[in-house]
C-alpha cells in the first residue's frame, strides 16, 4: 500500500472510531467486513476527495453526494430498521453482541 493510501486509511479508521465512540452504534465485529468497507472508503477518498460510502452510487452532484459521506445520513434509519447500515460497517449494539457470541 502506498503512503497516501496508508495515511487515508489511518484517518478513516480514526474517523469511524470517533463516530462509534460518540454514538450508540458499534463497528461490525467482523473485521473482514470492516476492512473491506474501509478499503472502499479509502479508494473513494482518493478518487473523489471525500469518503463516500462504497455501497452507494456517487452521482457527481456535491449537494446530493454529501448525504453519502461516511457516516452517511441513512445509517441511523438503516441500523434502527435492520440492525446494521447498508454497507454493514456500523451495527446496533444488540446485533454486535449477537455476532460476538
Amino acid at each position: 500500500m502506498d503512503n497516501n493510501k496508508e495515511q487515508e486509511e489511518i484517518k478513516i479508521r480514526k474517523m469511524i472510531s470517533e463516530h462509534v465512540s460518540h454514538s450508540q452504534y458499534m463497528l461490525n465485529p467482523d473485521t473482514k467486513i470492516v476492512d473491506r468497507v474501509v478499503k472502499g472508503l479509502v479508494m473513494r477518498k482518493i478518487k473523489y476527495g471525500y469518503a463516500y460510502c462504497p455501497c452507494r452510487l456517487v452521482m457527481g452532484d456535491i449537494e446530493k453526494d454529501k448525504k453519502i459521506i461516511c457516516p452517511c445520513v441513512y445509517h441511523v434509519e438503516e441500523i434502527e430498521r435492520d440492525g446494521e447500515c447498508h454497507c454493514q460497517l456500523f451495527v446496533s449494539a444488540k446485533k454486535g453482541e449477537i455476532h460476538r457470541t
